[in-house]
């Protein structure tokens, strides 16, 4: 009970960037400013409207090995996978979190043990210790 809202974020993370950047293929680049801002969530609306296939598996599994228990939260979508290089390096010149691109994958990397990319980055795995 004391991780609830580490685990809660964690999860709405990759739930939100499989949806966002999986299946409506939204670039966090539109976010530069308070109207790109609205055009995003607006942009979100449209395709979310328009969406009439595609799916998000959420896997949640406990490892037990040295080092004690962790948590693995694994997100796939049916999508083609999106760039996950490219976000990383977002991520990591937006490491004060000043810019809105990469601030979520910035904040997995520093809730997580360790996220892995998997089918073109349509599936990832975040390791997760108390």
């Amino acid at each position: 009970r004391p991780h609830a809202t580490t685990l809660f974020t964690i999860l709405a993370e990759l739930y939100s960037n499989a949806l966002e950047h999986g299946l409506l293929k939204l670039d966090s680049t539109l976010k530069g400013d308070a109207d790109g801002f609205a055009r995003y969530y607006q942009e979100r609306e449209q395709r979310l409207g328009a969406l009439e296939q595609g799916w998000i598996r959420v896997e949640l599994g406990l490892l037990h090995g040295e080092g004690g228990p962790q948590m693995v939260l694994a997100v796939e979508d049916s999508s083609d996978g999106f760039d996950f290089q490219r976000a990383g390096e977002a991520a990591e010149d937006n490491a004060e979190g000043s810019q809105a691109c990469g601030r979520g994958l910035h904040l997995l990397r520093s809730l997580c043990r360790e996220l892995r990319y998997s089918k073109n980055g349509a599936r990832v795995e975040a390791y997760w210790r108390p």
